[in-house]
């Protein structure tokens, strides 16, 4: 379900994207209204990562940065549930490997690089129509 805080938060993600740039936790949430709870919040933010593209091929939702640079545990639950052997690639079977910092930031770095490359793709091809 698309609301205004979705299409706001799409927005903002696709901002970003356009732009090479992260959208921080502390920005995403001035964002959302103050009396919005935090599962309304994050049900949003999940509804404007899947209107910017299909998670099971690009996930927007990388592009959430916390203090760290990475994105929450959010984003990688996501990306296991829908891309699994991607992630095991990557990141090894999380039944049997611990998670490192370092696969996380070479995960993140590598769909970080994808989103920027579809934004870039997306935006010259709206520039061609729009022409």
């Amino acid at each position: 379900m698309e609301t205004e805080l979705s299409r706001r938060l799409a927005k903002a993600l696709w901002r970003c994207a356009s732009h090479g740039q992260v959208l921080t936790y502390q920005r995403f949430h001035a964002l959302c209204d103050k009396g919005v709870p935090l599962p309304q919040r994050y049900a949003a933010l999940e509804s404007a990562v899947e209107t910017l593209g299909d998670v099971r091929d690009i996930d927007y939702g990388v592009l959430m940065a916390l203090d760290s640079g990475l994105p929450g545990a959010e984003f990688f639950q996501r990306y296991l549930r829908h891309r699994h052997s991607d992630y095991v690639m990557q990141m090894g079977d999380p039944k049997y490997h611990r998670q490192t910092l370092a696969r996380k930031r070479t995960l993140v770095a590598r769909e970080r690089d994808r989103v920027y490359e579809h934004a870039r793709v997306i935006g010259e091809e709206r520039a061609k129509q729009a022409a």
